[in-house]
């Protein structure tokens, strides 16, 4: 990627979708330092490119994945590390003025949130941070409270989600935001995984795959969990199977097979091997205990 020579460039394909919020149709970004604002929902081409932007730019990504280009040579960005690096859901990408950059999709879907914060007293603390990206639980939220200024024409109905969106980007962007290492953050990644793990309990989860779904290693990810639960990632996805298990058992007749393709096991023998190893009895002495 060194010596490309950067140019601002736009691609957006007729199956892109974007949204656009200004200060014609939301005057409130005018008090808020924001330029401009949208959301986007990207497939097929896309690209956008700035050779040396004046404005901070800001983008939440709530699905599907893209990928980021820096040219790391010049001297505000000064990462040789960073040229290129994919963006993952519930991220903030942050890229403080005057940074080449160019973005691109790199799957079928990619949906975003995005800002162009002006350089003006509030915003000016984004100079002194890195480009990048980084984990932001907020992603979704930022993203819906855009959707719904963008499709509510009246001003008093704006308030709340206009305060909810100051409260949620003064918390992603500031300078404490940016620290991966704090105690309070690191708690609030491993919930969202937990809570994404329970809705998903069949889904073949590994290690790794959770890892990879809040931006840890695997090593880091089973630290942090012996730490906060006193388990490692594995043992707590087979708690909450197990838990899953009981109350099916207890509340419906389902077969053995159905509750274990339910909560991640492809048949019945390994399910009720697991299940009893955890509980003590047979899944299907478990019910008769509990119907008695």
């Amino acid at each position: 990627m060194q010596g490309k020579h950067w140019e601002d460039s736009l691609e957006l394909g007729p199956d892109c979708y974007e949204r656009f919020l200004h200060r014609d149709n939301v005057p409130e970004l005018l008090a808020m330092g924001i330029g401009y604002a949208g959301v986007s929902e990207l497939r097929g081409r896309y690209w956008v490119g700035r050779r040396k932007p004046d404005y901070h730019t800001a983008l939440f990504t709530l699905e599907g994945r893209g990928k980021l280009e820096l040219d790391c040579t010049n001297s505000i960005a000064n990462n040789p590390d960073c040229t290129e690096q994919f963006i993952e859901p519930n991220t903030l990408t942050l890229l403080p003025l005057g940074n080449p950059f160019r973005f691109s999709l790199a799957a079928e879907r990619w949906a975003t949130a995005w800002f162009c914060f002006d350089d003006t007293p509030q915003w000016q603390h984004l100079t002194s941070q890195h480009p990048g990206i980084r984990y932001c639980p907020s992603s979704a939220a930022i993203f819906h409270l855009l959707c719904q200024l963008y499709y509510e024409p009246r001003r008093s109905m704006r308030d709340n989600a206009i305060q909810q969106l100051q409260n949620y980007l003064s918390q992603s962007l500031s300078n404490e935001g940016s620290s991966n290492q704090d105690g309070l953050e690191q708690q609030r990644r491993l919930e969202t995984l937990f809570t994404l793990v329970q809705q998903q309990l069949h889904a073949p989860w590994t290690i790794e795959k959770m890892a990879d779904t809040v931006h840890y290693s695997a090593p880091h990810l089973h630290r942090l969990c012996k730490q906060l639960y006193g388990q490692s990632p594995i043992q707590r996805l087979i708690y909450f199977r197990m838990e899953r298990a009981e109350n099916l058992l207890k509340d419906t007749d389902w077969s053995l097979l159905l509750i274990a393709n339910s909560v991640g096991y492809q048949d019945a023998f390994n399910f009720s091997t697991r299940f009893k190893k955890s509980l003590g009895v047979s899944p299907s002495e478990y019910r008769r205990q509990k119907s008695a």
